[in-house]
Parts: C-alpha cells; sequence; structure tokens
C-alpha cells in the first residue's frame, strides 16, 4: 500500500463527504471531460442543468444565467449570485427577476459533487486543490490536505497559503 497524502488523507475525506454529507465522487479523470478548457473551474454542464431545474426555464434562459456567471470578476459579486440570484429580463413578462444558481430553500434541487487533484490553469499559476467541492458545477470549498507524515517543513500554515 501506498503511504502518500492521497492514500492516507484525502481518500478519507471524500469518503466522509460522500457518506455522511451525500456528495457524488467524480474522480478526477472523469471530471477533467466536463471543461473544454483548463482554465475553465464553473463546470457549465452542471449549472446549466440546475438553472434550468431549480428556475424551471428552458435552455436559453438558463444559457443567459450562465452567461452572467461566466462575466463575474470578484469575490463579492461571486457570493451575491450565490445568495441572490442572477437578475434577467424574465422572456415571458419582460419583468427582471433573480434567477437562482443555489437553491437554499429546496436543497434537493441542487447538485453536490466532490472531486480530488481537480487542476485548471490560473492567471499566474497552475493549481491544483487536493479536494474540492462543487454545488451545481460551482467550486464553493477547497481542502488542502496535509500528511501527518510530512515533513517538519510542511505545515498546516501551508495548506492555508495554498
Amino acid at each position: 500500500m501506498k503511504f502518500n497524502e492521497q492514500v492516507t488523507i484525502e481518500n478519507y475525506i471524500i469518503k466522509f463527504i460522500k457518506d455522511k454529507l451525500g456528495f457524488e465522487y467524480i474522480k478526477p479523470e472523469e471530471f477533467a471531460k466536463l471543461r473544454d478548457l483548463e482554465s475553465e473551474y464553473i463546470i457549465k454542464s452542471q449549472l446549466l442543468e440546475a438553472a434550468k431545474r431549480i428556475n424551471k426555464v428552458d435552455d436559453n434562459v438558463a444559457k443567459s444565467v450562465l452567461r452572467e456567471v461566466n462575466k463575474i470578476d470578484s469575490n463579492k459579486d461571486f457570493l451575491d449570485a450565490i445568495r441572490n440570484g442572477i437578475n434577467l429580463k424574465a422572456p415571458a413578462t419582460g419583468l427582471f427577476r433573480d434567477y437562482k444558481i443555489v437553491d437554499f430553500d429546496t436543497p434537493e434541487n441542487n447538485q453536490f459533487v466532490v472531486t480530488n487533484q481537480f487542476y485548471f490553469e490560473g492567471d499566474s499559476e497552475n493549481i491544483r486543490p487536493d479536494v474540492m467541492l462543487f454545488v451545481n458545477g460551482l467550486p464553493l470549498v477547497d481542502i488542502e490536505a496535509k500528511s501527518p507524515t510530512a515533513s517538519e517543513g510542511v505545515s498546516f500554515e501551508n495548506g492555508i497559503d495554498q
């Protein structure tokens, strides 16, 4: 048996998240197929389906929601969109309304996914979080695991910095 961070830590975290929190686990190689580019961190297909399911709208409206989410460029605006939705004009009425991207009222409308070693190309560096939690294709939690057998130079502060 290998004695590395993935075997000693990551697998236990993933098992807990699956078994106790009900997340679906998708292996990294399968998860990578859900994106067109390695610079994409939002899983478009999952967000598109969630927007349709939660808001009971067609593909065109869901695509408009996805397009607006992709335009978000700050953590504050991203958090606001998660909390309040995306404000768009409803095609049927011509009035503006908020389209939810996370359903807090009916949690079972959401898709909860956990994966590990989620690689993506950042602006200044490439990133590979140990464990990532997604809700409706949105990356919400990054878990950096540290092995108890790591050298003395590796500490929880290293995980925080990452």
